[in-house]
């Protein structure tokens, strides 16, 4: 380590890399985060050095700063991060973990050619071609050190409208307890097998009582946003642990059931103005904004509600989102 408390170098400047900063301030950690452009995120409020993901010759001597390089953004071409890997540089997750999320193939033949539980995959392929009538899709977010200490989070539940993420929800509801600790362990077991040091999540679809992986995505995730409030520790500061290799904290959940609302933006510009009636409305509500540029669809932010009923929770989320786009003024 270059002095007491170590630097690490997050590539990517969006949102996840921004929601890193809190964490690693309390912590008393350095981020240095490299960013494409000025007006990212992250760069808003933390240390940065831009320049083009592409650029190793850049990346390079961003590297020489930092005790260890993480990422956030999938831009990053594998063929950098190995090329810094080649000169020492400490990468986690590594390159060859990152292969397995950027490669269907790689990840099927890992999973299944294992020496250990067998893996379903619909066919044979991950993730699942065509059509499967399933009961319900579910996301696991799995953490993992270098020594090997792993923790996951609730599962969680997608909510879409029209193809894009509007809403999360955790735990699942439709999903019983037995099928929880099932769909954890099998995180906990391919955070293993493909080698993760960080934090990754893995989809999965759940049919009666079949379960079939379906998908690898390496780094922080927009469904584990719910693990600011809603967890203990949050994916955020879990992820910086695992990479330095830090004892892991307690994943466990801070209330029953976390629901988290993605703001997009609709005809309302002023994104400050809406606290004054929602604060009002639910005092409980916990607001994230990006502070990316506000402009018809763009994603501006989160909000969280933690309770015990779900309907009221998603009521109030729904409204939440309703209200800060425009579509409703009351």
């Amino acid at each position: 380590m270059k002095n007491s408390f170590p630097t690490i170098g997050v590539i990517g400047g969006g949102e996840l890399a921004r929601m890193c900063v809190a964490p690693a301030a309390a912590l008393g950690i350095d981020l240095l985060i490299f960013v494409s452009e000025p007006n990212d995120p992250a760069a808003q409020i933390c240390n940065h050095e831009i320049g083009s993901y592409k650029d190793l010759s850049a990346i390079r001597t961003f590297a020489k700063n930092c005790d260890v390089i993480t990422f956030v953004d999938e831009l990053i071409p594998l063929s950098v991060i190995r090329a810094i890997e080649e000169d020492g540089v400490v990468v986690r997750p590594s390159s060859a973990a990152l292969e397995f999320s950027q490669s269907e193939e790689a990840l099927r033949l890992k999973l299944l050619d294992y020496p250990g539980p067998e893996y379903k995959t619909k066919n044979g392929k991950i993730p699942i071609e065509g059509q499967l009538d399933i009961d319900v899709e579910i996301m696991v977010i799995v953490a993992r050190s270098p020594h090997g200490q792993a923790t996951t989070w609730s599962p969680t539940m997608d909510v879409q409208k029209d193809g894009i993420s509007v809403m999360s929800i955790t735990p699942v509801p439709q999903l019983s307890q037995d099928l929880s600790e099932q769909v954890q362990k099998i995180a906990l077991e391919i955070a293993e097998i493909v080698g993760l040091v960080g934090v990754a999540a893995v989809k999965m679809l759940v049919k009666q009582e079949e379960i079939f992986v379906n998908d690898l995505a390496m780094g922080l995730h927009d469904l584990g946003l719910w693990t600011i409030e809603g967890a203990r520790t949050s994916q955020f500061e879990q992820h910086l642990r695992a990479v330095l290799d830090l004892p892991l904290g307690d994943p466990t959940m801070t209330a029953p059931i976390a629901v988290v609302g993605n703001l997009v933006a609709g005809r309302k510009i002023d994104m400050y103005r809406p606290y004054l009636h929602l604060m009002a409305r639910t005092p409980a509500l916990k607001f994230h904004q990006y502070r990316n540029e506000v402009s018809l669809g763009s994603k501006v932010g989160h909000i969280t509600l933690l309770g015990d009923r779900l309907e009221d929770l998603t009521s109030e989320i729904q409204h939440a989102i309703d209200y800060i786009s425009g579509e409703i003024d009351e």
